[in-house]
């Protein structure tokens, strides 16, 4: 169990390291081809080569805008240990956010008027008026869009944590229907944007729910926020916008191709999802058979070790048996040696000692 938590934690952080590094994959590409098509803006010999450019400028910051999000949550969280990587991509993100601020405005001064309105030097109260609403709108709306880039973030954090054929989460709906809000909003910000730069909407209209939409932006994630469904309904915008005609189909062609590049982006991010979890799983798969192997091995040298030790114990014993039974044979040839040996002959007795006989009367002297 211990070794299966193991192999579960260094999956996970696998997995976050991998993400981690498609992400900032990612960025730098994103650089890359943000820099191509700025380089075009400028280079644009026509205004509407121009004018596609910034359309195709604006998608790519965008996306760059969706990644910054993603690399904010990791900043803010604790289980990327080294954010110095995290913290520059952020940092070079954010430069070409404000190289792109500078290209719109410039391109939006130069469209209003042919002559930029003298650089807003103008003082015409109306056209100062218009401007500011118009400056209003565009605030709006990158107000509204950095939101949308923090909820799609969170929302791409849960679904890369899912499993494959998981519930949808009620986190994950909640979200989902802030950002549908969101869109609402938004479509109804740039068709006034539309109507105020064709003189189809005032910036009276326009100053007129100010408030309520400036309520909606600061407000919207509070716990006891109340939305007003009826902000833009006074200003009767889709019967303005029909009014112009082809506005309506412009509007309705965007939507599409917005749909279908989030669309493709959202197919692509899946797919790279999948490739990594079956990279994952391939990875876990072989980290798993290498367990195995070396789990085997262990016990087989284990084993190679206890007949080892066991063949030594054997000879040990079979030694110590001869050696016995060589001093059993040497000590049952010593005592039979002994016992045919004939015994020492034995020394004859000497003769008993007799008294000298007495002197004779005549060896007696005088």
């Amino acid at each position: 169990e211990e070794w299966e938590e193991v192999v579960a934690g260094m999956s996970s952080a696998k997995k976050l390291q991998s993400e981690v590094d498609r992400v900032l994959k990612a960025v730098t590409e994103g650089q890359e081809v943000f820099e191509e098509i700025w380089q075009k803006v400028h280079e644009a010999s026509t205004a509407a080569q121009k004018e596609k450019f910034e359309s195709e400028l604006k998608t790519q910051i965008k996306k760059l805008q969706r990644l910054r999000e993603q690399l904010k949550t990791w900043i803010a969280g604790d289980q990327v240990k080294d954010k110095q990587p995290l913290m520059e991509a952020r940092k070079r993100i954010e430069t070409d956010m404000e190289r792109f601020k500078v290209c719109e405005k410039e391109t939006k001064t130069k469209a209003y008027s042919k002559d930029g309105l003298a650089a807003a030097g103008t003082n015409d109260p109306e056209t100062r008026a218009k401007m500011e609403a118009r400056e209003w709108l565009d605030g709006c709306l990158d107000s509204l869009q950095t939101q949308k880039d923090a909820l799609e973030a969170e929302i791409e954090v849960i679904r890369s944590r899912q499993k494959k054929g998981s519930k949808v989460t009620a986190r994950e709906t909640e979200l989902d229907g802030q950002r549908e809000r969101h869109n609402y909003h938004v479509e109804r910000l740039e068709l006034m944007l539309r109507l105020l730069d064709n003189d189809n909407l005032t910036y009276e209209d326009i100053n007129s729910i100010r408030d309520d939409v400036d309520y909606y932006i600061q407000s919207n994630q509070d716990p006891d926020f109340q939305e007003d469904e009826t902000i833009y309904d006074a200003l009767n915008l889709d019967e303005l916008d029909q009014e112009k005609g082809g506005l309506v189909q412009l509007s309705k062609k965007d939507k599409d191709v917005e749909k279908a590049q989030k669309e493709k982006e959202d197919a692509e991010r899946e797919e790279a999802r999948r490739r990594e979890e079956a990279e994952l799983e391939r990875k876990k798969k072989l980290d798993e058979e290498k367990r195995q192997k070396e789990e085997q091995r262990r016990q087989l040298e284990n084993e190679r070790r206890r007949q080892e030790e066991e063949k030594r114990r054997q000879q040990a014993e079979v030694q110590r048996r001869q050696e016995l039974q060589r001093q059993q044979e040497a000590a049952a040839a010593a005592a039979k040696k002994n016992a045919a040996a004939p015994a020492p002959a034995a020394a004859p007795a000497a003769a008993p000692k007799t008294a000298p006989p007495p002197p004779s009367i005549h060896q007696k002297s005088f």
